[in-house]
């Protein structure tokens, strides 16, 4: 980025203290170098050409980049974390810009390239995308809901939080052994994504009065 300050204001908000420890130290990119993409474009690496299609997740910068040779596509956040493969798959939902239903159009996106393979920033390949995409648009929803249920029952927000992290380590515990169970609560940032549908569902609240 060219001025990242904004970018580092907003994590600090979230991360306080750890920021330096977990990220180091961010140095902005000359202006000359940097080529904004809004979806739509294709870039060459030699012989290699990558899609770009715009899909907003958890920010509404995030794009993915699909490499039709290889029928892999680059999906960033916007698919959620699984670690090594595991079918159980976390959605990653921080603020600032979660919305739902924009989402669930940048997974129509994601499924329309009808790729082989989903490459996870959070962390490696699913060889199923179809069957991922459907448990991901699935669990997310289901969050969402989760969310909405708890902040109508006027909980303050520690208890609040407590009980969105405690649902999602039951849920997982269906699933997961509990060395997994413990690393995916690790991984996930579960607090930070109670935050964001939190933020998300009292926007929706605040707009509809």
């Amino acid at each position: 980025m060219a001025d990242p300050s904004k970018l580092l204001d907003s994590a600090r908000r979230l991360y306080g203290d750890t920021m330096q420890r977990l990220y180091g130290e961010f140095l902005a990119v000359p202006q000359s170098n940097l080529c904004i993409l809004e979806g739509g474009e294709t870039l060459s690496f030699g012989s290699r050409q990558l899609l770009v299609v715009y899909t907003p997740g958890h920010a509404s910068h995030h794009v993915t980049y699909f490499d039709d040779l290889e029928g892999i596509a680059f999906v960033g956040d916007t698919a959620g974390i699984a670690i090594e493969g595991h079918p159980f798959i976390l959605p990653a939902t921080p603020p600032p810009d979660i919305n739902i239903e924009l989402w669930n159009t940048s997974l129509d996106a994601i499924a329309a390239l009808a790729s082989k393979r989903l490459f996870l920033t959070h962390f490696g390949f699913s060889d199923h995308p179809a069957r991922h995409i459907a448990s991901y648009r699935e669990r997310l929803l289901r969050w969402s809901e989760l969310v909405a249920k708890i902040l109508s029952e006027g909980a303050d927000d520690t208890r609040a939080s407590a009980a969105f992290i405690n649902a999602i380590a039951a849920e997982a515990s269906q699933t997961l052994s509990r060395e997994e169970v413990d690393h995916y609560l690790f991984t996930g940032g579960l607090y930070l994504s109670w935050l964001g549908l939190a933020r998300y569902h009292r926007k929706r609240a605040a707009a509809s009065v």
